[in-house]
């Protein structure tokens, strides 16, 4: 038995807080209601040390550690391979979607994206 949508955890991790808050109002909007930001990916590990999230979805390109290194030492940590990571990036190229899915993203999403965009992975990774 699934979840309720409103009982996932997700984390929004992206060094703009226009994208952010972008990414929180769609996911409020198809009904997710537990949903914390990070500015960056210190931010992001430090709130995973005291909340256990479903979801990630996680800018490529961040000043410091970038998504893909941040999503590199979760897949590192066994505790943490349960959340499912969406990886959201502005380059349109196939290597980088092969280079997410190939260290351990579940799925991409090409910014700047639209609700139904987000909508379809975030249903698709969660199986909600």
């Amino acid at each position: 038995m699934s979840k309720a949508r409103s009982e996932y955890r997700i984390l929004v991790v992206d060094d703009q807080k226009s994208m952010r808050g972008l990414a929180t109002y769609f996911l409020k909007q198809i009904e997710f209601q537990d949903i914390d930001e990070a500015e960056n990916a210190r931010e992001a590990l430090m709130k995973m040390q005291t909340k256990r999230y479903d979801l990630l979805l996680l800018d490529w390109n961040m000043d410091g550690m970038s998504g893909i290194d941040l999503l590199r030492a979760i897949r590192s940590v066994p505790e943490l391979n349960q959340i499912k990571i969406i990886m959201a990036t502005s380059e349109r190229s196939v290597d980088k979607m092969d280079e997410a899915t190939s260290n351990g993203a579940d799925h991409y999403v090409v910014k700047p994206y639209e609700l139904r965009d987000l909508e379809v992975r975030v249903k698709k990774v969660l199986a909600c």
